[in-house]
């Protein structure tokens, strides 16, 4: 359809035509601060805090947050660390609960899949589907290599 068309169509009113966003890739970049670009996807993507069972679908007032922290490439640090493999939105008082406290632990599995573990055994899964029960698989060194899914615990995760 053309644009002239489509302004007919809508009573010509305003329209303003957005390229299309491919959820289903991910774009990352060099450098710490997230781009324009991967927060808009990926509040597309959760709609908002990835923190388990928050209630925050608004687009404001989110910090964006790397799950796995950012290491400056001077220090060894990988190039493309900051993207949508490694973003998630929290607000606040989530960040500062995630940040500097010992013992939690978010790894972002995909996009739009959020693992969280607290200090005290607690796992949870966020998707966009909302928040979900898991019991976390260690080796015996204490390191997390995998999750159990309780039947019972709220929405599927994503494939």
């Amino acid at each position: 359809m053309l644009l002239e068309q489509l302004t007919e169509l809508l009573d010509h009113r305003q329209v303003t035509v957005q390229p299309i966003i491919d959820l289903n890739q991910a774009h990352s970049v060099n450098g710490y601060e997230h781009p324009t670009l991967v927060k808009h996807r990926t509040l597309l993507r959760m709609l908002g805090d990835v923190f388990p069972h928050s209630t925050n679908t608004g687009y404001r007032r989110l910090d964006d947050d790397h799950p796995t922290p950012y290491v400056p490439p001077d220090r060894g640090g990988p190039p493309g660390q900051t993207g949508d493999h490694n973003d998630g939105h929290l607000t606040r008082t989530h960040h500062r609960v995630k940040t500097p406290k010992p013992g939690y632990d978010v790894c972002q599995l995909g996009l739009g899949v959020y693992r969280w573990a607290t200090p005290h055994g607690l796992a949870r899964l966020v998707t966009t589907t909302g928040t979900r029960r898991i019991k976390l698989m260690r080796n015996d060194d204490g390191q997390i290599i995998g999750e159990i899914y309780y039947p019972d615990s709220g929405p599927a995760p994503l494939a």
